[in-house]
């Protein structure tokens, strides 16, 4: 019985939406970050651009980090005054659309730019944090199956393992 719920929750799901908060000061950074993000949507976890917060995004130093940069780095990340930025070289050795993918990809752990690399990521399915949704962490899944409190596999942050957390898991986990 148990194993026939396993299986059911497993294939339910419905669609998800991830927003990424990031501040890109600019025309040509806030078009590159679009760019980037829309490479990793797809219809079932739409991915978008939130400048709410998060980090400030500057092509070029501003201000008191207007230092020069090292010509081999395409991306710096700078603390001023408690905020914390993302300046992108603008005579890097990387054009600006791959050093905005390469540097999100390290700010938001993106193991691979691609759909299913975002969807791995942002699923909270990752269990493990190995970059793949597979049976180990569908065993960490139930091994926590039933139990409350703090526990892997609460995907939906309720503080128990249930049905709701498997339907969650389900959405992100393909038979191999």
């Amino acid at each position: 019985m148990k194993r026939a719920f396993v299986l059911m929750a497993l294939l339910l799901g419905a669609a998800n939406a991830v927003e990424v908060k990031l501040r890109p000061q600019g025309d040509a950074l806030t078009q590159a970050v679009r760019v980037a993000l829309a490479e990793l949507s797809t219809k079932d976890l739409p991915v978008t651009l939130n400048t709410g917060g998060g980090p400030t995004l500057t092509l070029g130093g501003v201000g008191v980090s207007a230092a020069p940069f090292n010509p081999d780095v395409a991306a710096r990340v700078v603390v001023v005054d408690g905020e914390r930025r993302i300046e992108f070289n603008p005579q890097g050795p990387l054009p600006l659309a791959d050093a905005v993918r390469a540097e999100l990809g390290r700010e938001l752990n993106i193991k691979t730019w691609t759909p299913a690399g975002a969807a791995a990521r942002f699923s909270g399915a990752d269990l493990n944090g190995d970059g793949a949704v597979n049976l180990a962490d569908l065993a960490l899944l139930m091994e926590n199956l039933g139990k409350e409190g703090a526990v892997t596999g609460d995907l939906n942050a309720d503080r128990k393992v249930d049905d709701a957390d498997l339907k969650l898991f389900g959405k992100q986990y393909q038979l191999p």
